[in-house]
C-alpha cells in the first residue's frame, strides 16, 4: 500500500501531512537541516521511502530543493499544477485554509489522484531554462522601457533628464539580452545533443533560435513528452469543445491551461511562418478560404509548429518542404 504525504512549503518552512491507517503531521525548516529532519521523522513514523508518494505544489521555487532531497533519499515524488489542486479542493468541499489543511490537501490528493512521478531535471537543462527565462523577463522589461520613452518624448513638457536615464535603461537592458544569448550559446555549445536539436528546429522556415531555444528549454528537449497531443495540452493550444445536450453549443477555443512562454513563442513564430513557410502560407490560405476568423487560423499554425517540432525531435530528420505540403 503506498503511503500518500502531502507537503506545504514556503520560504522558511514546510508542513508534512503523512496518510496511511493513520494522519501525522509535522513542521520543518526549509533547509537542510529540516530535510534531515524531516526524513528521520518519517522513518520513525514506519514509512519506507520507497513506499511512499510525496506531493508537492510548483509555486515559485521554495519546493524545489525539498523535490530534490525527497528524491534523492528514494522518495517518488509528484510536482503538481497548484490548479489541479484548487479544483481537488473544491470537488471535496474543502472549508478553510491554513498550512496543515493543505499539507493534508495534498496528501489526500496523492492517494486520490495517483499524480505522475517527478523526476529532476539535468544540470544542462536546468542551466538552459534559467537563461532563457531570464532573457524572457528582460524582453519584457526592455519593451516596458521603450514604452516609457515613447512617452516621455512625447509630453508636453519634456524632462531631458528622465529621458537621458530611460535611454540608458534601455542600452543596458539589451546589452543584459546579448550576454544571456551568448552564454545560452556558449552552454548549449557543450552538449551535441541538445545542440543538434537546436539546429533541427531551425530548418523550419519560421521558427528561429529564439523559439526553438524556448521550445527546448520549457519542454526540458521533450523528455517527458510522448505525444504530439500532449505537447499540444502542455502549451494550452489544444481544442476545447463546449457543448451540452441540444441547447448549448458553442464554438471550440483553446484551454490556455499550459504554458504560456510556450504558447506565446509558437503564436509569433506562426505570424512570422505565415510570410517565410510556404507549406504554412497555402495552410493559411486553405483556412482562409473556408472563412476561418484570423485568430483562428494562426493558433492553428502555431498547433501545426507545434507537431512538426515534435516530429523533428523525435525523428532526428530535419524539416521537409516536401512532406509538409503532401
Amino acid at each position: 500500500m503506498v503511503t500518500s504525504v502531502g507537503v506545504d512549503i514556503s520560504s522558511e518552512s514546510f508542513v508534512v501531512c503523512v496518510i496511511d491507517s493513520r494522519s501525522h503531521r509535522n513542521e520543518f525548516d526549509n533547509t537542510e537541516s529540516g530535510f534531515t529532519a524531516c526524513h528521520t521523522w518519517m522513518q520513525k513514523q514506519g514509512i519506507v521511502a520507497s513506499e511512499a508518494l510525496a506531493v508537492l505544489e510548483a509555486t515559485g521555487v521554495y519546493w524545489e530543493a525539498l523535490a530534490l532531497y525527497l528524491h534523492q533519499q528514494g522518495y517518488r515524488v509528484s510536482v503538481v499544477n497548484p490548479a489541479q489542486v484548487k479544483y481537488f479542493a473544491r470537488s471535496i468541499l474543502q472549508r478553510g485554509k491554513s498550512d496543515p489543511q493543505d499539507a493534508e490537501l495534498l496528501a489526500r490528493f496523492a492517494a486520490s489522484m495517483n499524480p505522475r512521478v517527478w523526476e529532476p531535471p539535468s544540470a544542462i537543462s536546468e542551466e538552459l531554462q534559467t537563461l532563457m527565462r531570464q532573457r524572457d523577463a528582460y524582453v519584457a522589461m526592455l519593451t516596458q522601457e521603450r514604452n516609457r520613452l515613447h512617452a516621455l518624448k512625447r509630453s508636453a513638457h519634456q524632462s531631458m533628464r528622465a529621458i537621458t536615464i530611460s535611454e540608458q535603461t534601455i542600452r543596458f537592458l539589451q546589452q543584459q539580452v546579448k550576454e544571456l544569448d551568448e552564454s545560452f550559446k556558449d552552454t548549449i555549445g557543450h552538449d551535441a545533443h541538445w545542440q543538434k536539436l537546436l539546429s533541427l528546429l531551425q530548418s523550419v522556415p519560421g521558427i528561429g533560435l529564439v523559439t526553438a531555444a524556448i521550445f527546448l528549454t520549457e519542454t526540458r528537449a521533450l523528455s517527458a513528452f510522448h505525444s504530439a497531443r500532449q505537447l499540444t495540452a502542455y502549451a494550452g493550444i489544444a481544442p476545447v469543445p463546449y457543448s451540452s445536450g441540444t441547447s448549448v453549443l458553442r464554438q471550440p477555443h483553446i484551454s490556455k491551461i499550459g504554458n504560456p512562454r510556450l504558447r506565446r513563442a509558437f503564436y509569433m513564430a506562426a505570424l512570422s511562418s505565415i510570410r517565410f513557410n510556404p507549406a504554412i502560407r497555402s495552410f493559411y490560405n486553405r483556412l482562409s478560404a473556408k472563412g476561418k476568423p484570423k485568430k483562428v487560423v494562426i493558433v492553428a499554425i502555431a498547433r501545426k509548429l507545434l507537431v512538426w517540432s515534435f516530429a523533428i525531435c523525435k525523428s532526428q530528420e530535419p524539416f521537409n518542404p516536401q512532406y509538409a505540403l503532401a
